[in-house]
């Protein structure tokens, strides 16, 4: 048991924290220190790219480097993360591209705040590690690199030398204390360490431009005091400019601009004077350089009236815009739902494992575009984003689908308007579970409630109800076949990967790959025991026999991968074998209607009894579901099995679902002779 820590110890050990990072010397022995290691003297984006760096990256199951700063934070956008990480990786190296305002472009909610914020936490958190440790000269406002102080005609053999690069000059107010205090002897002006904080307002700057006329230009370029105003020019610049504004703070860290078109034109050529020339304009006494990631976002609208500005062309050359979509996978989306209710407030409301997957459901397909490929439908395009297998259609089939929505994501529903509406169904009077048809017609509820819509859009958000409601009725009726059987896991498994977790058919498409003895035949022949269990498996995803090869290879490398790169995997992992595995595994649909559909003979009642009590328990032992959302789905399925409608829609766009129409299903089956 752990000891519990005494007040002095706590003292002791918060004054130990808060020292850990002081670090005061002379710039002689700062310089020392550079040319020993002339990493501590990055400039920003290094700095930056190396505190993203220092939070791990790997690859993903499918190939994909991720990047743990983003991690279980922020999901579906990889692609722009990977270009994000990228700009960042090319700026290191001190190339052109630094001199760019990179800018994160997407609909309200996608995700352009929450990446900022996390490389603002990722600098805090990296400045206060010794390989992130940032110097300063003390006392600047700036918090400025102290080789500002090498006169520009020794920086070159600096370079040379040891390999110590310099860019930038000394502020006003470090250029007055280097000639007034230390009579111009730079080797003993005052070095400190510094640790970023966006609270304290030290390298993180932050601005919002919701007011296209500030009054005040010192909320960005600093503030000035009025009593100094006398002497001459250097002197004023020295002791009245105070440096605290947003983009003084964020000298040598990041700056954060918000709903930047939002700005005047005198603050969009404040910017494109730091980005390009880096420099901040001060009113009749010149500029002041600075090293600052510029980091802006902007809604797709504002951004499109400002490409329209034939005024603006200069700024756009400096600008490079990465698209942040709303996420275009179900799984994904269903993530970031739950890490939005990792905040509580539905303790009490118990949400079963479908509800998430069908509102995510709702919300991408109203971000789709609808496909070009002829005979596909938009559910089929949800599909095969989300990695399931639909019959045919390939791998090239959904990066053509991409290719040719370069827009997608960037309209529709938000993963806030969700939870709001999932929110206000679980806060109903008596709602003590937010089943699937619960939440979709909430989500349809806030549609029609919403002003801003008119009557296309609404019939057009009436088929995407429609397409959530066919794709739930589905899902119902794979997680009912699955726990209609107790040993359906071990089974499914069993085919895959043998019951000794090495046969199977990944075993078989082993052996046959490197022509093993099976029975006194190779895997390839054809009559073979192995090759007739690997037909098995692929007849039921019409793999013909032509492709065989080229498809056991396929398989045998993609679980080869996932070994390679430590990920687990089970018989979902490949989503043809999932399809072929459920396929061989999962009862017939008429024999689940027949045994599920409530008997009219008293005779049959205990056999019904029985078999649709081992289904509900299962749905509530095993898979997450409570009393009543597992009646609840059974009935669905069922339903669903006989053919009935599930949606009605009269012209008046109100929506009624057909079983609400019928007497409670919950009753016990009538006793009839």
């Amino acid at each position: 048991m752990t000891s519990k820590l005494s007040i002095e110890d706590l003292l002791v050990e918060s004054e130990r924290e808060a020292g850990r990072f002081a670090w005061n010397g002379s710039f002689a022995q700062y310089l020392r220190m550079v040319s020993e290691n002339p990493s501590v003297a990055r400039l920003s984006h290094h700095l930056l790219y190396d505190a993203i760096v220092a939070e791990g990256v790997h690859e993903s199951a499918t190939g994909e480097r991720v990047y743990g700063l983003f991690e279980g934070k922020i999901f579906g956008v990889n692609p722009a993360l990977d270009k994000i990480v990228q700009y960042f990786a090319s700026s290191a190296r001190r190339f052109e591209i630094r001199k760019r305002i990179l800018l994160f472009l997407g609909p309200p909610a996608s995700g352009k705040s929450s990446i900022v914020a996390l490389m603002k936490q990722a600098l805090e958190r990296y400045t206060r590690t010794d390989a992130g440790a940032v110097y300063t000269i003390k006392g600047c406002p700036m918090q400025e690199d102290p080789l500002h102080l090498i006169p520009p005609a020794l920086r070159s053999a600096l370079f040379v030398d040891y390999g110590v690069y310099v860019e930038g000059d000394l502020c006003p107010r470090c250029r007055y204390i280097l000639r007034n205090e230390y009579q111009g002897k730079m080797s003993e002006v005052p070095v400190t360490r510094v640790v970023f904080s966006e609270r304290e307002a030290v390298g993180i700057g932050y601005y919002i431009a919701t007011n296209p006329n500030p009054s005040d230009a010192s909320l960005l370029v600093g503030s000035i005091d009025t009593s100094q105003l006398d002497g001459d020019r250097l002197e004023v610049a020295g002791k009245a400019f105070r440096l605290d504004g947003e983009l003084n703070v964020s000298n040598r860290g990041l700056m954060e601009f918000v709903e930047i078109f939002k700005s005047d034109r005198h603050l969009l050529t404040t910017l494109l004077s730091l980005a390009q020339e880096q420099l901040i304009k001060m009113d009749r006494f010149g500029s002041v350089y600075a090293d600052e990631v510029i980091v802006a976002h902007s809604n797709d609208g504002d951004f499109s009236l400002f490409l329209s500005d034939e005024h603006s062309e200069a700024l756009k050359d400096r600008i490079i815009a990465i698209q942040i979509p709303y996420n275009r996978r179900v799984a994904d989306e269903v993530k970031i739902y739950q890490m939005m209710l990792e905040g509580g407030g539905l303790e009490n409301v118990h949400i079963p494992p479908l509800t998430l997957p069908v509102m995510s459901i709702f919300a991408v397909l109203t971000r789709l575009e609808q496909p070009e490929k002829q005979g596909a439908s938009l559910l089929d395009k949800l599909r095969l984003y989300d990695g399931q297998d639909v019959r045919g259609y390939s791998k090239s089939d959904v990066e053509e689908m991409r290719r040719h929505s370069p827009n997608e994501g960037m309209g529709g529903l938000s993963p806030r308007y969700v939870m709001n509406q999932l929110s206000r169904v679980a806060s109903s009077p008596g709602i003590t579970c937010v089943t699937p048809l619960k939440a979709l017609d909430s989500l349809w509820q806030g549609i029609r409630e919403n002003v801003s819509l008119n009557e296309d859009d609404r019939a057009e958000y009436m088929t995407y109800l429609k397409d959530a409601v066919e794709e739930y009725s589905q899902r119902a009726i794979l997680e009912v076949k699955r726990a209609f059987d107790d040993k359906f896991e071990q089974s499914a498994e069993e085919l895959l990967s043998g019951p000794d977790g090495k046969s199977g058919y990944l075993g078989s498409v082993a052996a046959y790959l490197e022509e093993q003895d099976v029975d006194g035949r190779t895997a390839r022949s054809g009559g073979s025991a192995i090759e007739r269990s690997m037909r098995e498996m692929e007849k039921h995803i019409g793999v013909a026999e032509r492709d065989r090869a080229g498809f056991r290879q396929e398989v045998h490398q993609f679980f080869a991968d996932l070994d390679r790169r430590g990920y687990s995997y089970d018989y979902a992992s490949e989503p043809r074998l999932k399809r072929s595995i459920e396929a061989q595994i999962f009862p017939d649909t008429r024999r689940v209607e027949k045994a599920l559909s409530r008997p009219r003979l008293a005779r049959h009642q205990a056999d019904w009894r029985r078999r649709r009590g081992a289904i509900y328990n299962r749905l509530i032992d095993s898979s997450g579901y409570c009393p009543l959302c597992a009646n609840d789905i059974i009935e669905h399925a069922i339903w669903v099995l006989q053919g009935k409608a599930v949606l009605k829609s009269p012209k008046n766009e109100g929506v009624e679902w057909m079983r609400d129409l019928e007497p409670s299903p919950l009753e016990p089956a009538p006793e009839v002779e």
